[in-house]
C-alpha cells in the first residue's frame, strides 16, 4: 500500500505550487480591496454598504418634515373643536360661541353641503366635549410650551384661517431602560 502525501507535489499538472497559491491569495485579497472602493458593483453595495456620499445624503435626508394634515371638513372640524377646549382649559380670554360659528360660516362659504356642514358641527361638538373631559384632570396641562402651541392656533383659527396645524407632540421624554429611575434634567 502506497500512501500519498495530500498536498501536491511541484511539478504535477492542475496543482499550483506554494508559491503559486501564495501569489492567487494575494491577487484575490487585492482584488476584493479594490472593489470595495470603487462606486461600481461591489461587495459592500450588495450587502448594504455602497457609495458613502449617497449613504450620508440619505441619512441626512431622512428626517424630512411631516407631510401637511389634512385640510377637508372633518379635519377642520376635529382641529377647531379640539383647539377650542384646549384654549378654554387654559384660561385664553375668547368667545367659543363665536369661534364655533365662525368655523361653520367658513364651512358653508366654502361651498360644504348641507349634510356634510351638520356632520362638521357634531363633530366639532364632540370633539370640544371629548378633549374637554380628557383635560380637565390634568393639573399640569398648560406648560408653557403646549400654551404657545395652543396660541398659534388660537389665532389662526379667530383670524378665519380654519386649516388643521401640524401636531405636535408634548409627552415627556421616555429616559428609557438604562436610566436606572433617574433624570439628568432634574439635577
Amino acid at each position: 500500500m502506497i500512501v500519498r502525501p495530500l498536498a501536491s507535489p511541484a511539478g504535477r499538472q492542475g496543482y499550483p505550487s506554494r508559491a503559486g497559491r501564495g501569489i492567487l491569495s494575494a491577487m484575490l485579497a487585492a482584488t476584493l480591496a479594490g472593489c470595495s472602493g470603487s462606486n461600481a458593483l461591489s461587495t459592500g453595495s450588495l450587502f448594504g454598504g455602497g457609495n458613502k456620499a449617497k449613504t450620508a445624503a440619505a441619512a441626512a435626508a431622512a428626517p424630512a418634515a411631516p407631510p401637511p394634515p389634512r385640510n377637508d371638513p372633518v379635519a377642520r372640524a376635529f382641529s377647531t373643536g379640539a383647539v377650542s377646549a384646549r384654549a378654554q382649559k387654559c384660561g385664553f380670554n375668547f368667545d367659543p360661541a363665536r369661534l364655533k360659528s365662525s368655523y361653520l360660516a367658513f364651512e358653508a362659504q366654502s361651498g360644504t353641503p348641507v349634510e356634510e356642514l351638520a356632520k362638521s358641527e357634531k363633530l366639532y361638538n364632540v370633539t370640544q366635549n371629548s378633549v374637554a373631559k380628557a383635560i380637565a384632570t390634568e393639573p399640569d396641562y398648560c406648560t408653557p410650551a403646549r400654551v404657545a402651541f395652543i396660541r398659534g392656533d388660537l389665532t389662526r383659527h379667530l383670524a378665519g384661517d380654519f386649516a388643521p396645524g401640524q401636531p405636535k407632540s408634548f409627552a415627556k421624554e421616555d429616559p428609557g431602560v438604562f436610566s436606572f429611575g433617574g433624570d439628568s434634567s432634574e439635577q
